[in-house]
């Protein structure tokens, strides 16, 4: 028994609701399981009832029903073919069906769902014998199959491979919210901590002289907003000057001020709480904004200030970076993009490719099969995967334009022709492709070992990929700008910064000072109208009760054998570093382009000196250093001279060619 004190009539309106739906789901729950007995070829043979027209007879019910009574005394239905045709439904005149017509219809459905298991295991048999590991290059013979070609067993554990199932998984559950902690409780506002804060604001405002009025407060989980409404004639910077004063009158340890709020026609002052309240992933996935989200790749972010929860939109961001210092929150972050994105989508819908150069953060889903390959570890795979992406992305825009569509929404919603549509290497263009995520979890490391290729990469990446379905995630821990470059932060315009050490590496994420204000464990600054965000808090043992719920319905990938093949050798994408030279003192050879373009220069200008080659082919002095020092090895010029000139031996670029080869 409920009372006023300890719920209110909405809580009461719901739980009665909750109550009848449960009861109606068992009551219908109990009429179909009646209904598929009374169905049951074996039940109406024992009961002196003929089968059911069209309805399928296993092996099992014949054998059972020879035991029951002989064939001649009592008339045993043939087994009709695997596929049988839909049944129809029939109708009186009335207009009312009948039980026979309701028991046939139930029937057809059994039989179709039937029907798709048969063929599932079909194509399972075939992707066994075959040995085939990607859909986009097999092909299946039902008939075949149907023959006798093929024996249609489920294969073992050792050999399924979901990396294949672009089609073909419709047994897979998604992980439930059981697997999560949840929170129904929310804290309430201290009204007597808000009414002392806002005294004390408005107090030292009066005493610096500054004319404005403390308003009404937003309670968030981390820190509470407080509106301050400047008059007219004060200029509403005038309140950042005072930062450290408001800081010293509320003691606390850091605060922000907006001025203004963003949107809004007052400033803000954000103070931290006295009692924080935690966000738990489970209780955002458990509510109703989760549920109702129309979002293509939703990302679970966190709580905002005003109490909403905060979904990201990947498919429209279309590409994301992270930043902020050590124990900010970033790694947690990103552990919640990817849960809610393998909660979200089956292993046919999306594949993964994570890079962890720390190797501890993200190896616990090496056992998930939405991966494309296994977690990559290694700087020199990163470069070969950021290729393979580049030419995974230029193979679906051919696609795309074969079957005369303009994004990935409308290449998996097209209506399928009649006869298969070819790629240009002849193979069956697919009828759905799945989306990929790159996420990166520290770019300082990679953009140490090879800054021009992932550079490059990444920029040709997030400029065209979005519309085939290809989205990268960006996270460092030093914000810096030798690690995320102009070019980067101009291809990745979504933003999302953690607490920062100093306001340039704000700037540097945001262009906008605010991140070193923040508390850190999970307080982000959201780049979409400066959003402050409290992130969602996510425990080891949820990530392990997700991964192995998914591990336990596929094998994930456990070589890189699908983005190490010729298609994505380095001449099919433009090479950067090599070309550049800069920090490079590799060994040059007479096959090197740029010796045979340096070459060229010194014996058409008869000029040989390190800066003029330097100059005419932009490349680094190191490099223009190493190709003199290869030409001098060769005899085509002498030791440097006086002012760095070298005499050239050949008089003709084609002696200095012959002698090259020599």
């Amino acid at each position: 028994m409920f009372t006023e004190e300890n719920s209110t009539f909405e809580e009461k309106n719901g739980i009665i609701g909750t109550v009848f739906h449960e009861v109606s789901l068992f009551f219908r729950y109990l009429r179909l399981r009646f209904i598929e007995r009374l169905h049951s070829p074996l039940w109406r043979f024992i009961g002196g009832q003929p089968p059911l027209e069209g309805v399928q007879l296993s092996e099992e019910d014949r054998a059972m029903m020879l035991e029951i009574a002989p064939a001649e005394q009592m008339p045993i239905p043939e087994t009709p073919p695997p596929s049988p045709k839909p049944l129809k439904t029939k109708q009186p005149s009335g207009g009312q069906t009948t039980t026979d017509d309701l028991l046939t219809r139930f029937g057809a459905k059994l039989n179709a769902r039937e029907g798709r298991k048969q063929d599932a295991a079909r194509r399972a048999a075939l992707r066994k014998a075959g040995n085939a590991t990607d859909p986009r290059q097999m092909t299946f013979d039902f008939e075949e199959a149907k023959d006798g070609g093929q024996t249609a067993t489920v294969p073992s554990d050792e050999d399924k491979r979901d990396f294949a199932d672009y089609l073909d998984d419709d047994e897979y559950t998604l992980p439930p919210i059981t697997l999560f902690k949840l929170k129904n409780e929310v804290s309430t506002a201290n009204e007597e901590e808000i009414a002392e804060v806002r005294q004390t604001i408005q107090n030292c405002m009066d005493s610096f002289g500054i004319d404005a009025e403390v308003g009404e407060a937003i309670h968030g989980p981390r820190v509470t907003l407080y509106k301050v409404n400047v008059a007219m004639g004060v200029r509403v910077a005038t309140l950042s000057t005072f930062t450290q004063d408001f800081l010293r009158a509320l003691a606390v340890e850091s605060l922000r001020v907006l001025t203004p709020v963003p949107g809004k026609t007052y400033a803000g002052l954000e103070i931290p709480n006295r009692v924080a309240d935690s966000v738990l992933c489970g209780t955002l996935r458990n509510g109703r904004a989760w549920y109702e989200t129309k979002k293509r790749l939703p990302l679970t972010m966190g709580r905002s200030i005003d109490g909403k929860d905060v979904i990201l939109d990947l498919a429209r961001a279309p590409h994301l970076l992270v930043a902020g210092t050590t124990g900010s929150g970033k790694s947690v972050c990103l552990n919640t993009f990817i849960i809610s994105l393998i909660t979200r989508f089956k292993p046919s819908e999306l594949k993964l490719m994570l890079v962890d150069p720390k190797v501890v953060e993200m190896h616990v889903y090496n056992k998930i099969p939405h991966l494309l390959v296994p977690v990559i570890n290694e700087n020199e795979l990163v470069v070969i995967g950021l290729r393979w992406l580049v030419y995974e992305m230029e193979r679906r825009y051919a696609m795309l334009a074969k079957v005369g569509v303009r994004d990935l929404e409308a290449f998996n919603s097209r209506k399928l022709p009649d006869e298969p549509v070819l790629d240009s290497d002849g193979a069956p263009i697919p009828a759905k492709l799945p989306f990929i995520v790159l996420i990166i979890d520290e770019m300082a490391d990679v953009m140490a070992v090879a800054k021009k290729d992932v550079e490059v990469l990444l920029s040709r990446l997030a400029a065209k990929s979005r519309a085939v379905g290809i989205h990268a995630i960006v996270a460092t821990q030093r914000p810096s700008v030798d690690v995320i470059t102009g070019t980067i932060k101009a291809n990745f315009p979504t933003r999302i910064a953690f607490k920062t050490a100093s306001q340039v590496d704000s700037r540097t994420i945001l262009d906008t000072i605010g991140a070193e204000s923040l508390l850190g464990h999970g307080d982000m600054l959201f780049n979409d109208g400066m959003q402050r965000i409290q992130g969602a808090m996510l425990t080891d043992d949820e990530i392990n009760a997700v991964v192995d719920f998914c591990a336990a319905q596929g094998n994930a990938p456990t070589s890189f054998d699908s983005i190490r093949n010729s298609k994505t050798d380095p001449e099919n994408v433009p090479a950067t570093s090599g070309e550049s030279g800069e920090g490079e003192e590799g060994d040059l050879s007479s096959e090197d382009s740029v010796l045979m373009q340096a070459l060229a220069v010194i014996m058409e200008d008869r000029r040989a000196t390190i800066s003029y080659v330097q100059r005419r082919l932009k490349i680094g002095y190191n490099k223009s250093a190493s190709i003199f020092e290869e030409l001098e090895t060769r005899g085509i010029l002498g030791p440097p001279l006086q002012g760095g000139k070298r005499e050239i031996i050949p008089e003709t670029l084609d002696e200095a060619k012959a002698m090259l080869k020599k």
